[in-house]
Parts: C-alpha cells; sequence; structure tokens
C-alpha cells in the first residue's frame, strides 16, 4: 500500500469501532507483501483482558465486518488482502500501560542490569506498587520460590509467556 503510514491511524479507529462491538481492540496494523499479495494485517486482542484466548467465531465475525468497511474506505486505491488474527499468546508488552494490565499474568522479563544474579524472570508478575512505582514478580529458581522488584526502566524486554 502506497500510502498504508498516512492511513494507519484511520484504519485502527476504524477498526476499533467495530471491534468493540465483540469487545476486542487493535493490537498492532501492519502492511506488507506477501507471495505478492499486498497484506493489510490487524492484530487483535480482548478489551479488558490483553492476554485472554480469542474465540474463532468472534474472529470471524469481526472478519467480515472489517472486510465491508474497507471496501468502502476509499484511500485505499491498490487490491489488497485482509488478514485479521489474535496478536498471540506471547506478544511483546510494549509500554508501562500495558504492564500494569498485565499484573496477575505469567510473563517472560529480561532486565538491563541482573537483580539477585538474576537478569531474565519467568514468572507471575503479581503486583505493582503506585508509590514506588515497582512491579514485583514471582518465580522459580530449582524448585524454591523467588520474588523480585524491576522498574519500567529496567526492563530490556517483557512479552507475556507460557507456563508449562
Amino acid at each position: 500500500m502506497k500510502n498504508f503510514s498516512n492511513i494507519k491511524t484511520t484504519i485502527i479507529e476504524m477498526a476499533n469501532v467495530i471491534l468493540k462491538e465483540h469487545h476486542l481492540r487493535v493490537y498492532e496494523v501492519n502492511n506488507f507483501v506477501d507471495f505478492e499479495s499486498d497484506i493489510l494485517q490487524i492484530l487483535v486482542e480482548d478489551l479488558n483482558q490483553p492476554n485472554k484466548p480469542l474465540d474463532f467465531d468472534a474472529l470471524t465475525a469481526v472478519n467480515e465486518k472489517l472486510s465491508i468497511a474497507m471496501d468502502e474506505f476509499d484511500s485505499i486505491k491498490e487490491p489488497y488482502m485482509l488478514e485479521i488474527a489474535s496478536a498471540g499468546i506471547e506478544k511483546s508488552i510494549r509500554d508501562f500501560e500495558e504492564m500494569i494490565k498485565a499484573v496477575g499474568q505469567y510473563i517472560y522479563v529480561e532486565l538491563q542490569a541482573s537483580i539477585k544474579n538474576l537478569s531474565t524472570f519467568e514468572g507471575i508478575l503479581v503486583d505493582f506498587n503506585n508509590q514506588t512505582e515497582e512491579f514485583k514478580i514471582e518465580f522459580f529458581v530449582k524448585g524454591q520460590k523467588k520474588k523480585a522488584l524491576f522498574k519500567w526502566e529496567d526492563i530490556k524486554t517483557v512479552r507475556y509467556a507460557v507456563k508449562f
């Protein structure tokens, strides 16, 4: 899509109106070429629980409604394929607000510097302290329960994780 960067915000706004009816929201919008087809990809997540598994029937209904809305959108002149999909179970936590919403979830964190001789943790994000602005994670090391405190600025990368 030649003008994707100019219309991306409008696509997000238009998609969110339809997604909200199904308790979903846009996580990310991408445009890329795959097998010589121009793909408009809209990744979605649950409106209230970002890591909640999504219902296939809801995604299908949303795809149909968005397809109709996008066909009426005059700013896209070239042919394209619309792809509506879940953002995924191990999606990145991209900012401070998303991190606060992840409290109570199982996550993977890689820190800039070590805490308690560890720079990576995989465990439950159990709390956020508004006063100290610290996150608290509980995890296991060699079968023993551990806890660590860190701030958003300490994080190198963070994402949701699957507990096996």
